[in-house]
């Protein structure tokens, strides 16, 4: 080491070859500090940032996927064959797409693709003139005829196989498009406007369930920015929804809603429904609406029209309601059907005076008269003989003001909420079934009650599920006893009376004794008090009554007809076409000579 004198007397250090040690000690700082930040950086990208450079990276050459499951599928019930048979199912169809960057003639091959799809030039041109873009959609939801089809005239045209291609989706369709729309509901577009979704009926109640989970495959992607199929790894396997099997019979449920519409269209209504039951376990074999829908265009239709009105629209069900209060009365003990009283066609409730239909007196009746009869001074009669206070608990156990749980979305529980009142006139007209408000599931649901010896089920169209190939059975739910099961058997004497003797004959089905009740309600008016001249008909009924069970309830219901008055003339016919069929389709004999 060596030194010399500089400036001001002080040393300058310098190494063999010369040059000062102050700047070798600078550029050795450097150089640390310069390995130093490019360790530091090579720990931030190799430990820090590891996963977010790999994902980059992966990017360049992976593609990851979510793989859709398979939609369960809707089945119903072919009684005749003891099978089944599919209502909605998958339907494959095909999305036609190309790759604008392989495309070498651009000009040419959108004159071929518009030839092909005319009503889609525009945004064919638009497409094969982004460059760059590996995947352009062209058409979606092609019938498998129609890939045949553009195939052939692609592969006539010498088409590089790698410059466009076919992706398989499966697509909802409904099979019997005129039959199950309020059933059924549709697969529509969610709210976030991408994404499909269940939407009313089925779809929606068992959206979850039907959907399923998605997967994740992990496949290599070439130049173009396509999957290579032999680079596919499942990363997450798809777990396809479950299927369902309803109790509805299509046989059963085709009788039903056909009548209907006939009915329909006869009597000059605005609508209707249609609901047919098994007492015996609360499945539903029918369940009709007019009108209906197609599912499979449900975008033509107006949104109100998705509704269900057998579930979602309660009404003032009028004397079809009777039977309830008749039940509580009996069972109370209150009255038997011998029981008379002096109906002077009128009864005054504080500043109200309530009649009959049509002004009848019909003097000394009995409560079998009553329900015959149809007289409304007779129900009020049997009101009062119950209490208010067990009237208003009978109507609330035989499931009124109450949703029934039935696995359909969109149920609405009614209105019974005058009856927390506590005012007499209330009560009256709630007793011929004015003033408060049912649906018609819960309407059969009641008077299946009656027909089982007054146990309550909850209505089901469920069979079962089918999850992850296990067939699961859903038990019969037993809601409680509402009437014991001697006056579960007086009301189906009385009720089989109205049609015998009563002004409901058209109820009638030759060789079978029917039980049942019609109602011919008035319509309130909108916004104001009173009732309008409009009408909704309503018959319900059961057979065949004396040999055990019955095999069915069914419920009908006309809105506004035109051309008849009451419902013995338009619901009650209906009601024995309907009963004659399901008589005849499940071989039940005669009980006498017809």
């Amino acid at each position: 080491m060596m030194f010399r004198r500089g400036r001001g007397g002080r040393p300058y250090f310098f190494n063999q070859t010369g040059v000062p040690v102050w700047r070798i000690h600078i550029l050795l700082v450097f150089f640390l500090l310069s390995g130093g930040l490019i360790l530091l950086q090579l720990f931030r990208i190799q430990v820090l940032k590891h996963q977010a450079y790999l994902a980059q990276a992966q990017e360049q050459y992976q593609i990851f996927r979510e793989v859709q499951p398979k939609r369960g599928e809707i089945y119903w019930q072919d009684l005749a064959s003891r099978g089944i048979a599919s209502l909605v199912i998958n339907k494959p169809v095909y999305n036609f797409f190309v790759v604008p960057k392989l495309i070498k003639e651009p000009s040419q091959t959108a004159v071929l693709l518009v030839s092909i799809f005319p009503d889609k030039s525009a945004d064919i041109l638009a497409k094969i003139n982004r460059r760059d873009d590996p995947y352009a959609l062209v058409e979606t939801s092609l019938e498998n005829q129609a890939k045949e089809k553009i195939s052939q005239i692609l592969e006539r045209a010498k088409w590089p196989a790698d410059t466009y291609g076919f992706e398989e989706e499966l697509k909802r369709y409904y099979l019997e498009n005129g039959l199950g729309g309020h059933l059924t509901g549709f697969l529509g577009i969610a709210a976030d406007g991408k994404t499909r979704s269940g939407q009313y009926g089925l779809e929606e109640y068992y959206d979850d369930l039907l959907r399923g989970q998605a997967g994740l495959i992990e496949a290599d992607k070439d130049a173009s920015g396509r999957p290579i199929a032999i680079g596919r790894r499942i990363v997450k396997p798809a777990q396809d929804g479950a299927d369902i099997i309803l109790t509805i019979d299509r046989n059963i449920q085709y009788k039903s809603c056909q009548a209907l519409a006939e009915r329909v269209a006869e009597f000059q209504a605005t609508g209707g429904t249609v609901i047919v039951m098994n007492p015996a376990d609360g499945s539903i074999y029918a369940l009709c609406n007019y009108p209906t829908f197609d599912p499979n265009n449900y975008q033509a239709v107006a949104m109100g029209n998705f509704v269900d009105p057998s579930l979602a629209n309660s009404y003032e069900p009028g004397s079809v309601f009777k039977p309830i209060t008749m039940a509580a009365a009996i069972d109370q003990k209150a009255v038997t059907p011998r029981t008379s009283y002096l109906d002077t066609g009128a009864v005054v409730i504080d500043k109200y005076t309530i009649g009959n239909a049509h002004s009848k007196i019909y003097g000394q009746s009995t409560m079998s008269d009553v329900l015959d009869k149809s007289i409304n001074t007779g129900a009020i009669f049997a009101f009062r003989a119950v209490g208010q206070e067990n009237f208003r608990h009978y109507v609330n156990n035989f499931g009124f003001g109450k949703l029934t749980g039935i696995e359909l979305a969109g149920e609405s529980d009614g209105d019974v909420h005058t009856l927390d009142l506590n005012q007499e006139i209330y009560y009256a007209t709630s007793s011929f079934g004015q003033g408060i408000t049912v649906t018609p599931m819960q309407l059969i649901t009641a008077y299946a009650a009656i027909a089982r010896g007054g146990r309550l089920v909850k209505p089901t169209i469920i069979k079962s599920l089918k999850i992850n190939g296990v067939l699961k059975n859903l038990p019969l739910q037993e809601i409680g006893q509402v009437i014991s099961p001697e006056t579960a058997e007086t009301m189906s004497a009385m009720l089989t009376s109205v049609i015998e003797n009563g002004f409901t004959k058209r109820a009638q089905v030759p060789g079978y004794k029917m039980a049942g009740k019609t109602g011919t309600a008035q319509i309130p008016n909108a916004g104001e008090k009173g009732y309008s001249e409009e009408t909704i008909h309503t018959f319900v009924g059961f057979g065949p009554v004396g040999d055990g069970m019955p095999a069915f309830v069914i419920l009908v219901k006309l809105d506004k007809p035109q051309t008849v008055p009451f419902a013995d003339s338009s619901s009650a016919p209906l009601f024995a076409e309907i009963a004659k069929f399901i008589l005849d389709y499940l071989q039940i004999p005669p009980q006498t000579s017809p």
